[in-house]
């Protein structure tokens, strides 16, 4: 219920209240009613408020979702897939993470970090990419993915995540930000940072709004 309905009921039962000092016995049942009748109503007017706040809240995330996976679907059609796996994600996926981070850090409070897909004993990085704030992870092949389904595509292995940016470290596990890309020969990170600028710029749209 609205907080306007909730205001008009209150007129309503305020209206049944008797206007004498003196109740008789016919009059307090009454009364009664009226007092339990509101006692009823504001905690509606409280929970209409929550729920529409809770809506708002899940619409704004399901924007971002939707906003990720279109930049996903326009990277895998710059760059395409390798018997169905996103060439993205065949070399490039640290410049790509790379570039993301810096775009989202630079317009969002809530920051996001880089996160790798390791082996077990950490001897080998199979994947780069970014941690959100809600905790789900993203790249530019599979888009918005949570950490069940990511450990799923890579059985025996662990996330790590770098909270406090290395560059170094980054390079490393990514085999060279600035090499040749046998499995993506397309990649352009001029491409790629234009395309995320886009998005992200799409997303401070929204939070504006």
């Amino acid at each position: 219920m609205s907080c306007e309905g909730f205001l008009l009921l209150s007129r309503a039962a305020a209206a049944v209240r008797p206007h004498t000092c003196e109740l008789t016995a016919a009059k307090v049942p009454m009364r009664l009613n009226s007092i339990v009748l509101l006692a009823l109503l504001i905690p509606l007017c409280s929970c209409g408020h929550l729920v529409h706040t809770r809506v708002a809240s899940t619409t704004a995330e399901q924007r971002r979702v939707e906003a990720l996976n279109r930049l996903r679907n326009e990277i895998n059609s710059t760059y395409g897939f390798r018997d169905g796996t996103p060439r993205i994600n065949l070399g490039p996926c640290g410049p790509f993470a790379k570039a993301f981070r810096e775009q989202w850090n630079a317009r969002f409070g809530e920051k996001i970090n880089i996160a790798f897909v390791m082996s077990r004993d950490g001897a080998f990085c199979h994947h780069v990419l970014v941690r959100l704030p809600d905790g789900n992870y993203f790249d530019g092949g599979n888009g918005v993915i949570s950490e069940s389904a990511l450990l799923r595509l890579y059985p025996e292995s662990r996330i790590d995540e770098m909270r406090a940016f290395d560059l170094k470290v980054l390079d490393r596990r990514s085999y060279g930000l600035k090499r040749a890309y046998l499995e993506c020969p397309d990649y352009s990170n001029s491409t790629t940072v234009r395309l995320i600028e886009n998005c992200v710029s799409s997303l401070t749209a929204e939070v504006q709004k």
